[in-house]
């Protein structure tokens, strides 16, 4: 598989979020769930969690600047599933500012959570990058972005209705009714467009591996 960054420093332009970069990645997150939280927010834990990065206690904030500014950050944190103690970098966000939102900063901060596994790899420590996808907002163009880069492995649902974006997951209930409702009588397997991406990306990745 093709990679777009350089084994020893990883993409340029991408560079590890400092202390003195905490006050704009709060600012970033602060836009991004305004834009995507499905779950009320706890300032001072997002703060908390920016400073576990900075600080380097288990935590990885990757920025890219334009000018003085910083307009795209991705966090990832090191964990370990219920079941193992394996650890893994999982991504938080993958975020960029809207105004740049037409540059290639979202692939280029995926490379970079890449290059941080093949980093670890040479450096004795196996940790696989993993992500997912919270989002009704491009959810098709963020699968597809994804899986360009990485094996699709399952997928994410939600039943019920969050604190937050109310709306949009009522409307989406009800349409995933409509849909079941009219391919039930049409003898069909249809659903919902993301999801319907998301299954032919998984039986490509089926078709590579045959």
């Amino acid at each position: 598989m093709k990679v777009y960054f350089d084994p020893k420093s990883g993409v340029p332009g991408v560079r590890l979020a400092t202390k003195t970069d905490e006050g704009e990645i709060f600012g970033l997150l602060l836009m991004l769930h305004a834009e995507n939280g499905l779950f009320s927010m706890n300032r001072d834990k997002v703060l908390a969690g920016i400073q576990w990065a900075t600080e380097r206690k288990g935590g990885i904030i990757y920025v890219i600047d334009e000018g003085p500014r910083v307009v795209a950050t991705m966090g990832m944190s090191i964990v370990c599933d219920w079941y193992s103690d394996d650890e893994y970098l999982l991504e938080r966000w993958n975020f960029v500012h809207p105004e740049y939102r037409q540059s290639d900063y979202a692939r280029m901060l995926l490379e970079q959570g890449k290059w941080a596994t093949e980093w670890f790899k040479a450096n004795g420590k196996l940790l696989p990058y993993m992500c997912g996808i919270n989002s009704f907002d491009r959810t098709e163009a963020k699968i597809r972005m994804y899986a360009r880069h990485m094996p699709c492995i399952g997928a994410y649902f939600m039943y019920g209705l969050a604190p937050r974006q109310h709306d949009q997951v009522r409307k989406e209930m009800l349409a995933i009714e409509e849909r079941t409702r009219k391919s039930n009588a049409e003898r069909s397997k249809t659903v919902r467009p993301a999801v319907e991406t998301l299954i032919r990306v998984m039986k490509r990745g089926e078709t590579n591996h045959v």
